[in-house]
């Protein structure tokens, strides 16, 4: 779990709770009207803009990124070091045994064992990191596009509530309703937009970045295992990727 965005959420949703339960009537911020037309309106103009897998992928890599933490970079660079060395030392046959690893640092270094030539390694992978850039993008556009739909249809659920509103001038009893739908509709939108989906999205673009990283590591630390680039040069290599406070100064590598 991200404890940072785990805060973030829970403050923000306890201000805006605090806030609301210091009034008089808290009750009188739920208005399902204003819910249909805000929530029920964003849904709806998402599907139209999006297909539905995209959506779903979407919502799926949000999940990921608030309820998963990041690999360490410099606990990576250490793992593709120590397989450069076991690889330097036993032979790729006896690497494949000790490997640990899965997804896309898997597939670089069965390529490699494979005896795949270095073109066809950085092609294959290369292709991949930008299959990956682009569904990230995606994920964030249709977030982008919810948080800027939200205050739209709080502005459509507003003037539906000044028609009803202006309609109710004769009826004093309408009045209410009317201009709780104004107002609130104009609330909700705002939260959704600006608690919910601008940090979702810009969450998701750090996820994709240090996604990204890591995998941009792999891909140099799979090229150099087969070019048997010796573990101490590789090892300087990945290091060249990481922040200077990030890099393991004190281990030494033996190949």
């Amino acid at each position: 779990m991200d404890r940072g965005s785990l805060l973030g959420v829970l403050l923000g949703v306890g201000l805006l709770a605090l806030a609301i339960g210091m009034g008089p009537n808290p009750r009188i911020f739920f208005h399902p009207a204003s819910l249909i037309v805000v929530v029920g309106g964003v849904i709806a103009a998402t599907l139209i803009r999006f297909p539905l897998e995209h959506v779903s992928y979407a919502f799926s890599i949000a999940s990921r990124a608030f309820l998963t933490r990041t690999p360490e970079t410099q606990a990576l660079v250490n793992q593709i070091v120590g397989l450069s060395q076991r690889a330097r030392r036993d032979g790729l046959l006896k690497m494949e045994k000790a490997m640990d690893v899965e997804g896309f640092l898997s597939k670089g270094l069965r390529m490699v064992i494979d005896q795949a030539d270095r073109e066809h390694i950085h092609t294959v992978l290369a292709q991949e990191l930008r299959t990956t850039q682009e569904r990230h993008h995606q994920g964030q556009e249709i977030f982008r596009f919810i948080a800027l739909s939200a205050p739209s249809f709080g502005m459509v659920g507003t003037l539906i509530g000044m028609v009803q509103l202006f309609a109710s001038l004769k009826e004093p009893s309408g009045i209410g309703g009317a201009m709780a739908l104004s107002l609130l509709s104009t609330l909700y939108g705002a939260v959704i937009a600006y608690l919910l989906a601008i940090p979702i999205a810009g969450k998701l673009e750090v996820r994709s970045k240090e996604e990204l990283e890591l995998k941009q590591i792999m891909l140099e630390g799979v090229l150099g295992i087969q070019s048997e680039l010796h573990p101490t040069a590789l090892e300087a290599q990945l290091n060249a990727f990481l922040a200077p406070r990030k890099r393991g100064t004190d281990r030494r590598v033996h190949g």
